[in-house]
């Protein structure tokens, strides 16, 4: 497998673990951070769809496996402690917040790193794109999470 191919897997791959990251958006506390997580899980999507139509065009295939493995990550991810183990705290959406703007961030490097490539099979202006909409959903979820951060302060 080629090194472009290879790459692109690997974030086809991060973009399965985002969109499971992105769900619990809709247990944060504030109504407005929960639309934000809500816009960006709908662009992962569309990102994704995006990686797999690259993927193909590479001639390789989706790392279905790997896929499954990241989701699965995901998941057990979500037993860190908070502070309390039944219930989501203030702390929590601190913490989800945080872990989604590590993988908004990640995922536009991805899309740097690609820019720097100069390869018919790959478009330009849909990378510049893709880059430009993670760095406004970086500012959206520093916000938020500045946001979260006073309202845990506040209640301890």
């Amino acid at each position: 497998m080629d090194l472009l191919a290879h790459y692109v897997r690997i974030h086809l791959t991060g973009a399965a673990a985002g969109i499971e990251l992105f769900g619990r958006g809709t247990d944060l506390h504030d109504p407005q951070a929960r639309a934000t997580t809500a816009r960006i899980r709908e662009e992962l999507f569309e990102e994704r769809a995006w990686l797999r139509g690259l993927v193909e065009r590479l001639g390789s295939t989706e790392p279905t496996l790997t896929q499954v493995v990241a989701k699965v990550g995901e998941r057990v991810g979500r037993l860190k402690p908070n502070g309390n183990l039944l219930r989501r705290t203030a702390l929590t959406d601190v913490i989800d917040l945080e872990s989604m703007h590590d993988a908004v961030s990640g995922k536009v490097a991805g899309w740097e790193a690609l820019l720097e490539l100069e390869d018919p099979r790959v478009d330009r202006g849909d990378l510049e794109r893709l880059r430009d909409q993670g760095r406004r959903q970086i500012q959206d979820l520093q916000e938020h999470h500045r946001a979260a951060a006073r309202r845990a302060w506040a209640a301890n």
